[in-house]
């Protein structure tokens, strides 16, 4: 069996064209590659053949869910760089424990299934990575096993004496990823609710996606310990077979939501699908837990890359294998925010004010100009550039681009750089541009690259994920200067939200969205007209909510961002095994240093242990090294000029001193 330490995976995310993006999963050292193959089963025709099979008729619809049916108690209880999982500084023994419950075979084949499908699936999947494992078909050597993973395929019913032995292998310090519906059922398939689930995976399941046929896009959480190989918000596609739903959970540590395309936001309806956590036992003992809310029969019909990749960063976190990744923020930020102000009117001194209120807030704002507009508004556009704010192109006139031809957009484009230069408006050479009413097309995007601007923003059908990407050069272009970044707009504005219904709970609506956004660590690009209908009191709440997040919201310009994400791109981390330590190695690529604090994110072998990185080389001065949570450190990279560095990684142990 292959030992963790010949164990490396590189996870290369690229976004590319339209945002389509691919997960390159492969092995280092001469792994060879092998297909998610399912072989045997009826799945579909088994799903088919009796309603509810799984879960009963009318369960979601009570009032309140069920969780205390089962008699097990609780007392047992990123992406877009290459990365290495790497060898902690202790050795590690533990391997995979892949259990074929014999009360799930038996349940599954009563309705037709063949329950080894996902059995075999987790068997391919865990030879390809050469992750050490053996298949445990009975209780009886469950109950013997030593503390490592145990990983549970879609366990739907467990007697109350393979129950046990889950909760009584998580005491022993072991660690469990468990898919889907897991021991709601007993060993005859009698129905027995989510208790288990709660009591022994924290886990509390309250609802599935079966009353809402939209929702089936997968979300995944930006940085997260156990998602951190795929970028925030990428919409991942789920079948939805019936009988088969995704699970919604509510618990604290959500690694990705459950959503329609449009992540439109309903208040009230859990999103959350996948859950992470980590707690002490009685014997003293840390476990972990990872709970995947959808099935194996789900894996091959999504793209498989994307679901591979996901389990994987489960597994290795599990493992307690360290992981390094570059994270989509700058120190100390998790997520971003630009508020973006289309102003299609002449801007007034009640534009100054507003612009005042979100200085207050901790923010700037970026302010989208008709040059038709700009004579009027030049004073009160020099006053709010002086103050820090930035002012970028909306068009020569409030009207859209869409579907006219090159010269006639290539004409309008010219006379909108002219018209605020005239105007004595001071615009940055690589200023940025939104189409009015994002009304735009392949040829307004193709102008624009054309004309060197720095940054556009689009639409959310530009990308599936909530972050910045660049602008494709077409065959046979010249690329230019500076890499033209394009930032999409993936949520509504406080107006849009506002707009129908109660301005009450509009204005909550978006607040809820942006506090989503923020969650998976997104980029949000909200935009607001110039003149806005915001009362006072609406517009007060606003601030208010981003004031109290901006240690951990980046409150940026347009032009910050696109700066940033230019810089990013020129930063790579990757950690590698070694003799006596891992080793995490930078490179930044030739350029001036680092504006911005780059970060590399390190998953923690033990929670609350520390990192300290000893340089190799001739570097004497190490970086920064910050807590982010119980289960992740920050290496901040601030101010670091190009070249390559190295450092020996050690985690050390908070020990804490006792008086008698």
């Amino acid at each position: 069996m292959t030992t963790f330490h010949n164990l490396r995976l590189l996870n290369l995310c690229k976004v590319a064209g339209l945002g389509c993006i691919w997960v390159i999963l492969s092995l280092i050292q001469g792994c060879t590659s092998a297909k998610l193959v399912s072989t045997g089963g009826t799945q579909g025709a088994g799903a088919s053949q009796a309603l509810g099979l799984f879960v009963p008729a009318g369960t979601f619809g009570k009032s309140a869910v069920d969780t205390s049916q089962s008699s097990v108690s609780s007392a047992g209880a990123s992406a877009l760089v290459a990365i290495t999982s790497a060898k902690p500084s202790s050795p590690m023994v533990l391997e995979v424990l892949l259990y074929a419950s014999p009360a799930t075979q038996n349940y599954f084949a009563r309705g037709g299934i063949d329950a080894k499908v996902n059995i075999q699936q987790w068997e391919v999947f865990l030879r390809k990575y050469k992750i050490p494992f053996q298949v445990v078909t009975s209780v009886d050597k469950l109950e013997k096993t030593q503390p490592g993973i145990l990983l549970l395929p879609s366990s739907v019913a467990l007697s109350e004496r393979e129950k046990q032995a889950v909760v009584s292998f998580r005491a022993k310090g072991g660690g469990v990823l468990a898919t889907w519906l897991t021991g709601v059922r007993g060993e005859k398939g009698e129905w027995q609710g989510f208790g288990f689930m709660e009591n022994a995976l924290d886990a509390k399941v309250v609802g599935n996606t079966e009353a809402d046929e939209n929702d089936n896009f997968m979300m995944p959480n930006g940085d997260s310990p156990v998602t951190h190989s795929l970028p925030a918000g990428l919409r991942i596609w789920l079948e939805r077979p019936k009988d088969w739903y995704s699970l919604r959970f509510a618990t604290g540590n959500s690694a990705a939501q459950i959503m329609d395309w449009s992540r439109v936001f309903i208040a009230g309806k859990p999103t959350s699908t996948i859950v992470f956590d980590e707690r002490p036992q009685p014997s003293g003992q840390l476990s972990r837990s990872v709970v995947l809310g959808y099935s194996e029969r789900l894996w091959l019909s999504a793209d498989p890359k994307l679901l591979e990749a996901i389990a994987h960063n489960s597994l290795m976190w599990l493992l307690r294998r360290p992981d390094a990744y570059l994270s989509a923020w700058p120190y100390p930020y998790k997520s971003a925010f630009v508020l973006a102000v289309d102003s299609a009117d002449v801007i007034s001194d009640t534009d100054v004010a507003f612009a005042q209120s979100l200085e207050n807030a901790g923010g700037r704002a970026t302010y989208y100009v008709l040059s038709e507009n700009a004579a009027k508004s030049a004073d009160n556009l020099k006053k709010i550039r002086a103050r820090g704010h930035e002012v970028d192109y909306f068009g020569d006139r409030f009207a859209g681009f869409k579907d006219q031809p090159s010269a006639v957009q290539g004409g309008r484009l010219d006379a909108m750089v002219k018209g605020l230069k005239s105007a004595g408006v001071e615009v940055a050479e690589d200023a940025g541009f939104h189409a009015p009413m994002e009304s735009y097309d392949k040829t307004t995007e193709k102008l624009l690259k054309e004309r060197a601007f720095g940054h556009y923003i689009a639409f959310m059908d530009s990308t599936d994920a909530r972050l910045p990407f660049f602008a494709p050069v077409e065959a046979g272009a010249v690329k230019p200067a500076k890499s033209v970044v394009v930032l999409p707009r993936t949520q509504n504005g406080p107006e849009d939200s506002m707009e129908e219904g109660d301005p009450e709970i509009g204005l909550k609506t978006f607040l809820s969205e942006l506090e989503l956004s923020e969650q998976m660590g997104g980029l949000s690009v909200v935009r607001v007209p110039n003149q806005s209908l915001l009362t006072a009191a609406q517009s007060g709440e606003i601030f208010k909510h981003l004031k109290a997040r901006r240690d951990q919201m980046w409150l940026a310009t347009s032009g910050q961002i696109a700066d940033w994400w230019r810089e990013r791109e020129r930063v790579t981390a990757r950690l590698d095994s070694g003799v006596t330590a891992p080793q995490l190695t930078v490179t930044v690529k030739p350029g001036p240093p680092l504006q911005q604090a780059a970060t590399v994110l390190i998953n923690l072998p033990e929670s609350g242990s520390t990192v300290r990185l000893v340089a190799r080389g001739s570097y004497e001065k190490s970086p920064k090294v910050a807590s982010v949570d119980a289960w992740r450190a920050a290496v901040v990279l601030n101010g670091l000029a190009a070249g390559e560095y190295q450092w020996y990684v050690y985690f050390d142990r908070m020990v804490v001193a006792t008086t008698k």
